[in-house]
């Protein structure tokens, strides 16, 4: 019995020796050891990859190893979130994350192939793109309470672009229609361009739209800017004032952007990660160049990021389910 005993310890103590092996080796490789990939929802040329790229370089560069920018668009995002999320964890593979496919679409689609929270590292919040309320010049109101005024003694005739079912500008409507209670007939586009169209010849009254997006027309007088839907004002905009400065509270909105990678990233290299992009945050040359994106920095890392997705994620549900949000 003494015996078998003995024996029973030693192979125990064995595993466990080849287990601290097996660790210990996993530690003693440097990271990264070979080239990294950044995985991006986009087609190239886009703002989205743009920062992608911007931050690829500057990382790449600090690291000793380039970070190749792989570009999967398709199905708003579930493509290169399907990719990343089944990828190898030891750090090499990263993924621009954003909103529509962690935490809009799976509240959209029954089955998108992973889960925001369980199947992904989120290593840091790096930009979030603000979005305004748009207005045709025409139109007369000229200021958020003016429009939901107006909205609600002409009901019927308020009519609001989006680019689309279930995107952001689409779902930030809702939100402000839940808020306000105005009355504000939701059309669709396919992209922004026929909106604008739309908007700028007067067939439709308000849109909202990214600050970058907004910018160009501005500058026409066909069209007028009433709020801003973060909490601060933006540097793209400063003389806009925010939604809760304009009256309303609870339509807080950005269009952001992270990284983030599959689960089971080590906590060294997560550490790691979010301390080289947090640097390039702070570069005066990629402040400078989001600045002319429209885009605000960030930098929130990884808890407060999960935490963030996890709360984005439960907030689009409800506004989905109250306003009855489908997509075909």
């Amino acid at each position: 019995m003494a015996c078998k005993s003995r024996l029973y310890m030693g192979a125990m103590i064995a595993l466990f020796i080849f287990d601290l092996l097996a660790i210990t080796n996993i530690f003693a490789q440097p990271f990264p050891n070979k080239p990294l990939r950044l995985v991006v929802s986009f087609t190239p040329g886009g703002s989205q990859d743009v920062v992608g790229r911007l931050f690829g370089q500057k990382v790449g560069e600090e690291l000793g190893q380039q970070m190749v920018i792989e570009n999967r668009p398709g199905s708003g995002g579930i493509l290169s979130a399907q990719i990343v999320a089944r990828a190898n964890p030891d750090g090499h593979t990263l993924f621009l994350s954003n909103g529509a496919p962690l935490v809009i679409i799976p509240n959209l689609q029954r089955e998108v192939g992973y889960d925001s929270l369980r199947d992904f590292t989120h290593i840091i919040h790096l930009i979030d793109l603000p979005l305004v309320l748009l207005v045709n010049a025409k139109l007369p109101a000229a200021n958020v309470r003016e429009l939901i005024a107006y909205s609600k003694a002409n009901k019927g005739k308020l009519n609001t672009a989006s680019t689309g079912n279930g995107t952001y500008t689409h779902l930030t409507l809702e939100l402000f229609k839940i808020a306000t209670a105005a009355d504000m007939t939701h059309v669709p586009y396919k992209g922004a361009a026929p909106a604008f169209n739309d908007l700028l010849g007067g067939q439709i009254q308000t849109m909202f739209t990214t600050t970058a997006s907004a910018q160009p027309h501005l500058a026409s007088g066909r069209v007028k800017v009433l709020a801003v839907t973060i909490p601060k004002r933006s540097s793209m905009m400063p003389n806009v004032p925010t939604m809760s400065e304009a009256g309303v509270t609870g339509v807080n909105v950005s269009s952001w952007a992270g990284i983030s990678g599959p689960a089971g990233i080590p906590a060294l290299v997560t550490k790691k990660l979010a301390q080289e992009f947090a640097k390039a945050l702070q570069l005066p040359d990629v402040r400078e160049r989001l600045n002319g994106l429209g885009v605000e920095a960030s930098g929130a890392t990884h808890d407060e990021f999960t935490a963030m997705i996890r709360e984005e994620r439960a907030r689009w549900a409800k506004v989905i389910k109250t306003a009855g949000v489908q997509i075909q």
